[in-house]
């Protein structure tokens, strides 16, 4: 499985299976754990990043969190996007 076709496969149906949610929260969370030796992230799709309501340079893993966001809410009522936002602004990681 990768992050990005998960992603589309999220938009084209709206609707993933519980394993498949359990892979992108799996990789959301591997990349905070590491996010001190991550230097650049890839941006999404401009069209990708709009399903999503984010803006249309955001990366990859803010998508993986908006998913998240949608289909698995946290209890706490925390938001993944905006958590993944301020890791990547506070260790200056570079969109490509």
């Amino acid at each position: 499985m990768e992050l990005t076709e998960l992603i589309k496969d999220n938009i084209a149906t709206e609707l993933l299976l519980s394993i498949k949610l359990d892979f992108l929260e799996a990789e959301l969370w591997e990349s905070t754990q590491h996010i001190a030796a991550i230097n650049t992230v890839f941006k999404a799709p401009k069209d990708i990043c709009e399903k999503f309501e984010l803006d249309e340079k955001s990366c990859w893993q803010l998508c993986c969190a908006a998913v998240l966001n949608s289909a698995k809410p946290l209890i706490s009522g925390q938001k993944r996007v905006e958590d993944s936002k301020k890791l990547i602004n506070q260790y200056e990681i570079i969109y490509i």
